[in-house]
């Protein structure tokens, strides 16, 4: 690699979290959270079709993005379903939904 400033390594260009991860092996970075989720069965032929046809439909690129929005909505799904176990005075469910 050729460095942009003479004198200076690519190391010291990137920053003290570059030479440790440099160093050690390990990425300065870092994903927080999922954002889909895989489906159980691989091969299950009739959830393969509705994909495709999902995908055909609305122009897709992939199926990582049809799970992505279904991931999504079972989120938003789990996150209603203990709202409305709660108490309908209480402060989280009033303010939460």
């Amino acid at each position: 690699f050729g460095s942009r400033c003479w004198g200076t390594s690519w190391l010291e260009l990137r920053g003290p979290r570059a030479v440790l991860g440099a160093t050690m092996g390990k990425k300065s970075y870092q994903n927080y959270g999922k954002t889909f989720r895989k489906p159980k069965r691989p091969f299950e032929k009739e959830r393969l079709d509705s994909e495709m046809k999902i995908i055909g439909e609305y122009g897709l690129k992939n199926k990582r993005e049809v799970w992505r929005v279904n991931y999504a909505l079972a989120k938003i799904r789990t996150a209603a379903r203990t709202l409305l176990t709660l108490d309908e005075k209480s402060e989280q469910r009033m303010f939460q939904g």
